[in-house]
């Protein structure tokens, strides 16, 4: 009996996807496979588990994505993004977007127009802050920061927020240049 109850308990979360699939909860929050959206300012919150997953944001949405391996975000307009996501991450933001994330090793995060963007970063990152974008990023590891244009960035490193080193006009490293 016991067996027979742990076999259907197996087959039931495999034919539901178990963490292969992420959740998406919220009005205006759609998911296609492992690609989720949420649109005309309504508040998501999708939840990928172990696998990777994409979310875009758009026309002033709240959006909350999470994923232990690869998160790909597109924050746009004026919307609100936070999250967690695994090693090799994503996330874009731009226009007047406002980003709050916490991203792996091996991640790339480009903030631009007059984005603000918090961002915790772990090692062999690298971030973009270009236009009039204000950039507040804490680098884990090794990561290199470049800002462009009249962008703000505060760059430090490590957990006892060390200031980055300055290679170049605009460009930040944590770790060598």
């Amino acid at each position: 009996m016991t067996r027979a109850l742990i076999s259907l308990c197996f087959v039931l979360a495999t034919a539901c996807g178990g963490d292969d699939v992420p959740v998406c909860t919220g009005s205006g929050c759609t998911c296609a496979d492992t690609s989720c959206s949420c649109v005309a300012g309504a508040d998501c919150k999708t939840e990928c588990g172990d696998s990777a997953c994409s979310l875009s944001c758009t026309m002033s949405s709240k959006c909350n994505g999470n994923s232990t391996d690869s998160l790909v975000v597109s924050c746009n307009d004026s919307s609100e993004c936070k999250g967690i996501g695994g090693d090799a991450s994503t996330v874009t933001c731009t226009a007047s977007s406002n980003c709050d994330f916490k991203l792996g090793a091996d991640s790339v995060a480009t903030c631009n127009t007059s984005a603000t963007c918090k961002l915790q970063v772990g090692a062999r990152s690298t971030i973009t802050c270009a236009d009039s974008t204000t950039c507040n990023v804490k680098c884990d590891g090794d990561c290199l920061t470049t800002c462009t244009g009249s962008s703000e960035c505060a760059v430090t490193c490590g957990e006892a927020a060390s200031p980055a080193t300055t290679c170049s006009t605009g460009v930040f490293a944590c770790g060598a240049c």
